[in-house]
């Protein structure tokens, strides 16, 4: 039976790595939440009912579980907080959940690692997806956006050209490329289109499964520092080892290794050259100090190997160093908004999820990113659950470096009695466990993203590279699950952190399940372990895995996805100009299934503003007609405006009412509530509106003081309403100049402003 819970355990872990874990805010992994605490529950029932249930070995309850559970418990308390001021309440259970399915998880693997062989088996796990990430990521960078550019080029100079050319017969073109690319989620215009053409057209960085290099990296950093560290180990080793299985351990740590370059995470380098510096100091001993050299000599040629082969493909450029001032820069810029941020909320921090929303207000002019996170997984913890949190990563931290600094033998258990018989056993362990959980993860993930209407998998076979790390594991035979070296665990743990303290991973659950994971294998020989573990703690153990599923169930993963499926309707029939109000159907259908979404609630009020838009501008367009003048025009037209014009004013105020009470603190929804009363002025001529649409947008400005678009807007407004605000106007508008002048000596072209508009604010500015 354990051998089973292990085998799921691994799939489970498998599963975690083939979803872009950036995206958990969303909750896109909640199945896998979901199926950790079923695990839990299994696994706590599997104890209860063994006839030798009351005397199993379990690792105690010790610092290292407190730090886990109190980052747990934080979640749950700025959660509250999240709930009582009016945040994002979706992201915020979403995270929370992710959480608490860690800490179950992490109290499952510390349960199974009392037996080293499934420690030992975690690890090949983790070693063969790393491969297999990298097979995949390193096709990215020379296949992928080469393809990926064309043909997007291709298609955009098309949709360009039937834009220009204004010919009936290209519209129906024009209107299948737009919807093409709104079902890729790729941005028509603005800002959006110039940073996703710049990601796509101008990086070749490798990204895998995931949404960002920066994560695969942080991944690929433990597990080259993992797979070094039990190569080199010296317990349980084996005279005699082929050269065929040598070459094939050197091509897996050759390609970890390039496609780490490839992703030219510097953070992530760091963290590696870290990690194999703490097994180096750690195993300069007289007796193995010329095994240890050996390794250290080959990992060297491997990494000039793969540095230089990186140069020679285009892959490390210069840049990469030469910018390394610059992205040092842009980290402390991040780091030192976050902390005034959290100087104003320091006990609970802004809630999981809700970093964006708290640090728009706090960010320097010269950052233009809207960074999710703050790139450190320390002020990640603080802000994601408060000092409790923080208190429990800390703890963390500090008993990971106090089980460094022992002795080498105390940690790696290699005096300690029972390790050959150890060793023994795993010369012989099957390969069944492993592969299988790996087969039985993607298996999982297939079956997931169909039932989710998805064809990735079958229409991208060459994410099959993703099982290249398989087929080596099974050449290299035995010598690919060695026994466990607490050394080499701890090591990658601290490759882990040093790539998190200037790197996102903090709230992504593939990251942190690496971490975790890393860190119960280096504790399996130094865990104190209870024989008291009793019926009672196993049955108190699965009551709470069962209620803590009933509940991400009931409120998370159903309401999640059912939202998901009306919203994604919604936005396809929105690509079609005839079925709006089928699309708003479904839209209140997602907030109906989940009340605490804001995304159906923002395509609300997005679609009802587009519509009272261009009501108003076709109201502008009557009023100004030759026969009765401009002026009179306008002043009939505004007062007498028609019913179905004012009915759809009501719903578009409403709808941005509802978007802003779903997150107070963005001020998107002001924003957008601004252009909706502003609209309604022009329609009824209502001074108070446009009073109002003022005053919303003097609270998006102060909400995201460091924003372009946001200024731009309130100086234009303020200028149109009259010589009463023209102090105000011009106060504006010069701020507007001053951070077009920060963005283009910092080259962020994507905030520069048009020459029209560069016109316009200086004609205000009185320039």
């Amino acid at each position: 039976m354990r051998l089973s819970i292990s085998m799921m355990a691994f799939a489970l872990l498998t599963a975690g790595f083939l979803w872009p874990t950036e995206e958990a805010i969303s909750g896109l992994g909640l199945h896998l939440v979901v199926l950790w605490m079923l695990l839990g529950f299994l696994h706590a029932m599997q104890c209860w009912w063994a006839t030798d249930g009351a005397h199993a070995r379990r690792p105690q309850f010790d610092r290292i579980d407190l730090g886990v559970l109190l980052i747990a418990v934080g979640h749950v308390i700025s959660t509250l907080v999240v709930f009582q001021l009016d945040g994002d309440r979706r992201a915020a259970l979403n995270l929370t959940f992710e959480w608490i399915g860690l800490l179950i998880a992490w109290r499952i693997l510390r349960s199974l690692f009392v037996d080293q062989r499934v420690a030992a088996q975690s690890i090949a796990v983790v070693t063969a997806l790393c491969v297999g990430l990298s097979c995949f990521g390193i096709w990215q960078h020379h296949v992928f956006y080469a393809e990926q550019s064309e043909w997007y080029r291709s298609l955009r100079s098309e949709l360009d050209q039937a834009l220009a050319g204004g010919d009936p017969s290209q519209i129906t073109r024009a209107n299948e490329i737009t919807r093409q690319f709104q079902e890729q989620e790729i941005p028509l215009d603005g800002s959006s289109r110039i940073g996703w053409e710049n990601r796509l057209l101008s990086s070749s960085e490798p990204f895998a499964t995931f949404s960002l290099a920066n994560t695969l990296a942080g991944i690929l950093a433990t597990g080259l520092v993992l797979l070094i560290g039990q190569a080199s180990s010296t317990i349980g080793d084996q005279r005699g080892v082929s050269w065929l299985r040598t070459m094939l351990l050197v091509i897996q740590i050759c390609l970890i290794a390039y496609c780490l370059v490839l992703t030219k995470s510097r953070s992530a380098l760091l963290g590696t050259c870290v990690g194999l510096g703490i097994l180096l100091f750690r195993r300069i001993r007289l007796s193995t100090v010329q095994h240890t050299f050996r390794w250290l000599i080959g990992g060297s040629l491997i990494a000039v190997l793969a540095v230089g082969t990186g140069v020679a493909t285009g892959g490390l450029d210069k840049e990469v160093i030469l910018e390394s001032t610059r992205s040092l820069q842009f980290r402390l810029l991040y780091w030192t908004g976050t902390l005034k941020m959290l100087r104003e909320q320091p006990l609970t921090g802004a809630g999981p999820g809700n970093f964006r929303q708290g640090y728009l207000k706090y960010k320097a002019d010269e950052s233009s990113e809207e960074i999710r996170d703050p790139h450190n997984f320390v002020l990640d913890a603080w802000s994601s659950s408060g000092l409790i949190g923080l208190s429990g990563l800390l703890l963390i931290i500090g008993c990971t470096g106090w089980r460094l600094m022992k002795a080498p033998t105390e940690l790696s258990g290699q005096e300690k009695p029972g390790i050959r018989k150890v060793s023994a056993a795993l010369r012989v362990q099957s390969f069944r466990i492993v592969v299988g959980g790996i087969g039985c993860g993607f298996l999982l993930h297939l079956i997931w993203t169909w039932f989710n209407g998805s064809d990735e998998w079958t229409s991208e076979p060459t994410r099959l590279l993703l099982l290249t790390g398989i087929p080596l594991l099974l050449l290299r035979g035995k010598t690919s699950i060695r026994p466990v070296d607490g050394t080499a665990c701890l090591a990658a743990v601290s490759a882990m952190m040093v790539n998190l303290l200037a790197a996102g991973g903090f709230e992504m659950p593939a990251v942190m399940i690496t971490f975790l994971l890393c860190l119960a294998a280096g504790l399996t020989f130094d865990a104190p372990q209870s024989q008291s573990g009793g019926r009672y703690r196993c049955l108190l153990s699965a009551g709470a895995c069962l209620a803590a599923f009933l509940v991400v169930v009931r409120f998370g993963l159903l309401p999640v996805i059912v939202s998901g499926i009306h919203v994604r309707t919604g936005n396809s029939l929105l690509s079609n100009a005839q079925y709006p109000s089928r699309a708003l159907d479904q839209f209140q259908q997602a907030i109906e299934a989940d009340p605490q979404s804001v995304t159906p609630r923002q395509r609300i009020a997005e679609v009802l503003s587009y519509r009272l838009s261009q009501a108003a501008a076709l109201f502008a367009a009557e009023s100004e007609t030759p026969e009765t003048g401009a002026e009179t025009g306008a002043e009939t037209g505004r007062g007498n405006a028609d019913d179905d014009n004012r009915r759809l004013a009501d719903e578009a105020i409403q709808a941005c009412e509802n978007l802003v009470l779903a997150d107070r603190r963005n001020g998107f929804g002001y924003g957008l509530r601004a252009e909706v009363r502003w609209n309604v002025f022009l329609l009824s001529n209502n001074d108070q509106m446009r009073n109002l649409s003022i005053q919303d947008l003097r609270t998006a400005a102060a909400l995201y003081p460091s924003s372009v678009s946001a200024w731009y807007r309130l100086a234009e407004r303020l200028d149109a309403a009259g010589t009463e605000h023209g102090d105000a106007a011009t106060v504006a508008a010069d701020r507007v100049l001053q951070l077009d002048e920060l963005s283009r000596a910092w080259g962020h072209a994507d905030r520069f402003l048009t020459k029209e508009q560069l016109v316009t604010i200086k004609r205000i500015a009185g320039r």
